[in-house]
């Protein structure tokens, strides 16, 4: 989607799960991204977050629009359908955005079971509540965003969306709970240097 920072090789590998230990390589900082599934599974979790929430608020709405609480927005809602419509679009987006500028600043309900953290490649900082909420914002284009998120997780990606600067850092590797990592033996060598007789 953008141009993203890829992250460092080190040819270590987490001395608990085993997976690739890569570096932030603006600060050097070390990180394990979070497997496919755990990362699907935890934005999983998101989406029904946000549409428990937004149906609530939905029902709210209709609800006071049958009582003829809203005054003229309410009349314009019954006269109208496609005031109807904008008005339940305008709460759905308003809950999505919303959600996406708390997992941007402090992270999801998604982040916290599945033990993850939504993170810059290029330095290993969130995206801070506005850009959050900008990124939440794609997540209303759901078919979309869930045809990626389950090519990420057969792949065992812990790319954070489809925009290619974040990912989703493991907080339940070994390297997370203080475990030093540990070379990979199935890394490439270094080729050793050719003499010249």
């Amino acid at each position: 989607m953008s141009n993203s920072t890829p992250p460092s090789v080190t040819g270590l590998i987490d001395s608990v799960t085993g997976r690739p230990v890569r570096r932030h390589p603006d600060t050097g900082v070390l990180y394990v991204r979070k497997a496919g599934w755990s990362h699907f599974w935890g934005r999983t979790l998101d989406a029904l977050v946000v549409m428990v929430v937004a149906g609530v608020l939905m029902g709210a709405v209709h609800a006071a629009n049958q009582d003829f609480a809203l005054g003229g927005l309410g009349s314009a809602m019954s006269a109208s359908t496609g005031v109807y419509v904008a008005v339940m679009a305008a709460v759905w987006f308003v809950v999505v955005v919303a959600y996406g500028m708390v997992w941007g600043s402090v992270g999801s309900l998604g982040d916290v079971v599945a033990g993850m953290r939504s993170v810059r490649i290029s330095d290993g900082r969130r995206s801070g509540a506005w850009r959050g909420g900008w990124r939440a914002f794609w997540w209303s284009f759901a078919p979309f965003y869930l045809l990626v998120a389950i090519a990420a997780a057969f792949e065992g990606s812990g790319g954070d969306t489809f925009d290619s600067r974040y990912t989703a850092v493991d907080l339940r590797s070994g390297l997370a709970r203080g475990h030093d990592p540990v070379p990979d033996a199935t890394a490439p060598r270094p080729a050793a240097p050719t003499r010249v007789a």
